[in-house]
């Protein structure tokens, strides 16, 4: 698709963030992202802002649907966990070792686990999208970037709230409501909760959601330095959970992994019967629950303001899938516990924070996979513990001239005790008399792991006022994600990946603040980095050698460059008209690229790299291992061009009502979204478009709003997974589909 074409399609979504100012022109946004509040447009730093409003105008209630707001996110599911990419920089990981390679945050705390950004996705304030390594003022594995999720607050003096509801095709209700109470002169509640189900987009009802969730917040302010804020939350997510269907796409429909069709289609691949085979089934299920508590509390002390955040969570995973082609059982207790105190300066020629951070999580996982012809079985206690110290400092060298540092030192700790069984298919009984009855073997072994990962990473920076409302910056800033734990008698974690980016930007604001110019241009240098996938593992050792069987690892293949260009750009002509542009170029390419493959056959593996045999002894007679080298390729999950569109227009009506014209449109060239680099696993370049209409009385007390999603209703790739024991035979996760209904909203 040419440049030229996509930009005369119409219409981003991030732009209705930026509502009308007082003054007429666009709004001010005030961020946390440098831990400190301070307006959008004056922050040295790349950081895009979405508005709590424009989650709800645009149907979001899950981690899945933020890939529609920010051009340079993607975020995918896989089975019950969230796989979050920042222009190609994440994790594939979907296993109860895996982390995330962009941070996700809620209200300052960090969430480990790949699965906790579920049910969160309501009475926001708004989102925050730091792109590039935030390795000085985060807390762990800010590599690629960071994802801020910032609540509503309570407000003092103040009895309000709001009801949201919507309905749907795909028998879609979504509601959500809060309620703040003022509690005399210092104190503040707020409670707030949302519920959201659809039937499932796929034939099988998978790809359904059904989610619950509830939030209290209680806020004490003396007005003389001293406030706090307690909130715990509840989430549970329940339903079939997330599909997937065999590639290349077959019907008319979205046919799932347990359509008669899916399966057919799968069982005439090779190896077929009597060979053991899977059979995907419809008893798919979800049955994940979410705990949070935290304290936020902040003391003026005069030279510095004192901010102490302890916090803890716990998420209980209870999940059957089979999105992937095959079965996966996974029941996983998390708890993590984290502390953070900081103090922080705003007076005088140096700004600076400074703290120290504490992290413990401990999990407790079991975890079975059924591919037919091999079954694996993990079961693992798992504990990490980090400590960090860091400090960041903008000193003002001239009036209109700042220079940034940050320094941060972290150590984090991982231990593992690990059993798993690995069950591959070797033989049946007596084939020639006809007895076909199936013979695994049985190869137990044990991962122990202690480990540290000890780094320093750290951040520079300039900035200077060109005008009071243009600002250039530029930036160095480094970061890590920690080694990966996986199940292995030998060799059973991943070195660090690390990050380091160059960033030179401008923002910008023009005729009588009514035109908004933010530009970036960005270079990062990405090292040793982390890749997830099926591959062999040391389960025993001969005198011939190391044994290997095939486990889902995370290991370090390689290291990429990438650079490119974003252009966020508002323009508010009218009172009535907004536009909005935001575009970003890419060019990402691995410099070396190279895994570990195994072949449960002893085929060739079906990739769309350079392959070689190698000499390491497979666990069965007839499998092999091959080296796998894709220097050269693309980032997975990074497009070369990315364009969201806006526009919205207000018509005045009669006694003070109005009618409210929005459409929007996202633009993405073609990307791979699977290390296979395979055609089935390329999703092609596509447009998908939404539009709305908005009515809404005089006093804007309540709304009426008929919408349209995925108006094209394109299909989109979100993921892409080989099966294991069939060669070249891709499963996709599919985005949704067209959906449209109707929202009202009320205001007290």
């Amino acid at each position: 698709m040419h440049l030229k074409y996509m930009l005369m399609a119409s219409a981003l979504i991030a732009a209705p963030a930026y509502a009308q100012s007082q003054s007429g022109g666009l709004q001010d946004i005030v961020v946390t992202a440098q831990r400190r509040e301070e307006n959008l447009q004056k922050a040295a730093l790349a950081v895009s802002a979405v508005a709590g409003d424009v989650l709800v105008k645009q149907s979001v209630t899950q981690a899945t649907d933020l890939s529609r707001l920010v051009p340079a996110l993607q975020v995918a599911p896989a089975a019950s966990f969230t796989q979050i990419y920042m222009r190609g920089i994440g994790s594939f990981g979907a296993n109860a070792f895996a982390e995330q390679g962009v941070a996700f945050n809620l209200d300052g705390i960090y969430l480990s686990r790949p699965a906790a950004p579920a049910a969160l996705f309501y009475d926001l304030e708004r989102i925050e999208a730091l792109k590039g390594p935030q390795g000085t003022l985060y807390g762990r594995n800010a590599s690629g970037g960071a994802l801020n999720v910032i609540t509503a607050k309570p407000k003092l003096g103040e009895t309000s709230g709001f009801v949201n509801a919507e309905y749907g095709n795909y028998s879609a209700f979504k509601t959500s409501a809060a309620v703040n109470l003022g509690l005399g002169e210092q104190w503040a509640a707020r409670v707030s909760g949302q519920y959201a189900r659809h039937d499932g987009y796929m034939s099988d009802g998978y790809d359904d959601e059904k989610t619950g969730a509830l939030r209290g917040q209680l806020k004490f302010d003396n007005r003389a330095g001293i406030n706090a804020t307690l909130m715990l939350d509840y989430g549970h997510v329940g339903g079939k959970g997330s599909g997937g269907t065999i590639m290349p796409l077959i019907g008319n429909g979205r046919l799932g992994v347990s359509d008669p069709a899916v399966l057919a289609a799968y069982a005439a691949k090779s190896p077929t019967a009597p060979v053991p085979q899977i059979t995907a089934k419809g008893d798919g299920f979800q049955n994940n629950n979410y705990y949070g508590a935290a304290l936020t509390a902040n003391a003026d002390l005069g030279f510095a303001t004192l901010t102490v955040l302890p916090a803890w969570r716990k998420t209980n995973l209870d999940f059957q899938s089979y999105a992937s082609s095959f079965l996966i059982r996974d029941v996983e207790k998390s708890r993590q516990t984290s502390l953070e105190a900081r103090l922080a300066n705003r007076t005088g020629a140096v700004n600076w924070v400074a703290g120290v951070y504490w992290f413990n999580e401990n999990v407790d996982a079991r975890q079975a996979y059924d591919q037919g012809s091999n079954k694996l079985q993990i079961n693992s206690i798992l504990d990490t513990q980090s400590m960090a110290a860091f400090g960041q400092a903008t000193a003002t060298l001239a009036p209109k001239f700042r220079v940034t540092g940050g320094l941060r030192y972290t150590d984090d700790h991982k231990r593992q005790a690990t059993n798993f069984t690995n069950m591959p298919f070797v033989g049946f009984v007596s084939p020639s008399t006809g007895n076909f009855t199936p013979i695994f073997a049985n190869i137990a072994a044990v991962a122990a792991t202690n480990v540290h990962f000890r780094k320093v990473t750290w951040k520079v920076g300039a900035e200077y006022d060109l005008a009071p409302r243009n600002l250039l910056y530029a930036s160095v800033a480094t970061g890590f994600k920690s080694g990966a734990l996986y199940a292995a008698a030998g060799q059973n974690y991943s070195a660090p990946e690390n990050l380091t980016a160059y960033t030179i930007g401008s923002k910008n604001r023009f005729l009588d603040n009514r035109l908004q110019v933010n530009i970036e241009a960005f270079w990062w240098d990405y090292r040793n980095q982390q890749v997830s996938h099926l591959g062999p593992v040391q389960v025993a050792s001969t005198p011939a050698g190391a044994i290997y069987a095939p486990v889902f690892l995370t290991e370090n293949a390689g290291a990429a460059k990438l650079y490119g260009l974003e252009a966020e750009m508002l323009f508010k002509p009218t009172e009535e008209d907004l536009f909005t542009a935001d575009i970003q170029w890419l060019h990402a390419r691995y410099k070396s690229f190279g895994y570990l493959a195994y072949s449960s056959s002893g085929a060739t593996p079906a990739v769309g790299c350079a392959v070689a045999s190698t000499s390491r002894l497979a666990a069965t007679t007839g499998a092999a291992i091959f080296s796998v080298d894709c220097a050269g390729r693309p980032v997975v999950n990074a497009p070369e061009w990315t364009i969201n569109l806006a526009y919205e227009h207000k018509f005045a009506l009669k006694n003070g009502s109005a009618l409210t014209l929005g459409a929007d449109t996202r633009v993405q060239s073609a990307s791979y979204v699977s290390i296979d680099y395979l055609d089935g696993g390329r999703q092609g370049a596509y447009m998908a478009s939404n539009a709305r209409l908005q009515f809404e009385p005089a006093g804007g007390r309540y709304s009426l709003t008929a919408f349209v999603n995925n108006l094209e209703n394109t299909t989109v790739f979100a993921a892409s997974f080989q099966s294991p024991v069939k060669n070249g035979v891709l499963y996709n996760q599919l985005r949704p589909p067209r959906t449209f209904g109707l929202r009202g909203s009320l205001r007290f």
